[in-house]
């Protein structure tokens, strides 16, 4: 009953501003910044602020091992990503 009870508190009611009945902690969330990592006009990913660094998330398959990967900045991730766009190109293109 009391996960029941706690469950409904979280429900929005129509015509209530949620943000108001957040403390004050909760309402800023912080944004994250963004680079588009970009080798040769194809658009490889983004480089995506992290607590350790720079995280890359991959878009093309040729970079896909780096998905995920964290790094120290973004001239790291960017160099990486273009070194293995690089390698990987002549193994998808026709």
């Amino acid at each position: 009953m009391s996960f029941w009870r706690k469950q409904q508190q979280l429900v929005p009611l129509a015509g209530h501003n949620i943000s108001q009945s957040l403390p004050e902690a909760e309402r800023r969330v912080p944004m994250r910044h963004s680079k588009p990592v970009e080798v040769d006009g194809v658009f490889l990913g983004a480089a995506v602020e992290h607590e350790l660094g720079v995280r890359f998330v991959s878009v093309d398959l040729r970079v896909s091992d780096m998905n995920q990967s964290i790094w120290p900045n973004f001239d790291y991730a960017k160099s990486s990503a273009r070194q293995m766009f690089r390698a990987n190109r002549s193994f998808t293109s026709p």
